[in-house]
């Protein structure tokens, strides 16, 4: 299993991209379905300071990932130290290429057909023998409903309706999805279907992510991390405080 780090608000699991496939991977072999994990970033973070919903699914969670700096921070201010950031942007094309030889069933929810259509294309052309087996466009509604997926279809499900309404929705249908595993991961399929540019690696590098978004993603995204950036900096600089200086406990789940 992979290890954690306990924070005031949820664990932050302390693992590798290699370690999570690995996890997955063991899941898959034993039949061990109906989980799902989270990618936290600063938007999570503020978000799930405030929101209990949100902070709740994040506790229910298989494992929560360090999806940005803000939480690799809040780790070590609560006393951990992750081995690194495993984003959701880079682990899917790791886990599309990583899951070939070992016969993983993908099946995509979210986003729009021409998207999903256009990232499934993608997919095969660039990981011969990737088997995707389904996809999904849902309804506009704030809580929409799961495909109908065959019994033992699917290995991993991979969710894009945007946070936090699917962290939230993977911890309301998990148990209704027959899957190993859920992810949530935003904006990925818009990334590698080609709708949206993505970060180069030199920004991921220098930690500017978070800025790439802003610059590039349109009002809505600049909207989204102007309000997020500044409350996920508040609540890391509350933390140092409460935890480095006030040396209050930090909880345990």
């Amino acid at each position: 299993m992979l290890e954690n780090v306990n924070t005031r608000f949820w664990k932050v699991a302390s693992c590798t991209y290699r370690q999570l496939l690995e996890q997955m991977e063991s899941w898959r072999k034993t039949g061990d379905r109906h989980r799902y994990t989270c990618f936290c970033d600063a938007m999570g973070l503020a978000k799930g300071w405030r929101m209990g919903e949100l902070r709740h699914a994040y506790r229910q969670a298989d494992a929560v990932l360090a999806d940005g700096g803000a939480t690799k921070m809040l780790a070590k201010i609560s006393g951990g130290n992750l081995p690194d950031r495993v984003i959701g942007p880079y682990l899917f094309p790791d886990a599309m290429e990583y899951g070939v030889s070992l016969g993983w069933r993908h099946y995509f929810y979210g986003t729009n057909k021409g998207t999903l259509d256009n990232l499934k294309a993608n997919l095969e052309e660039k990981y011969p023998g990737i088997k995707i087996v389904g996809t999904y466009a849902p309804e506009y509604a704030p809580d929409p409903k799961p495909p109908v997926i065959e019994a033992g279809s699917v290995d991993f499900f991979w969710v894009g309706l945007g946070n936090p309404k699917q962290e939230i929705w993977c911890y309301k249908h998990a148990k209704e999805i027959d899957a190993v595993c859920l992810l949530p991961v935003g904006a990925v399929f818009d990334f590698y279907s080609g709708t949206v540019p993505h970060a180069p690696d030199w920004i991921h590098k220098i930690g500017c992510r978070w800025l790439w978004r802003l610059l590039t993603g349109g009002k809505r995204t600049f909207k989204r991390n102007a309000w997020c950036v500044p409350r996920a900096a508040w609540i890391l600089v509350t933390e140092f405080i409460r935890i480095r200086i006030l040396r209050r406990k930090v909880s345990s789940f």
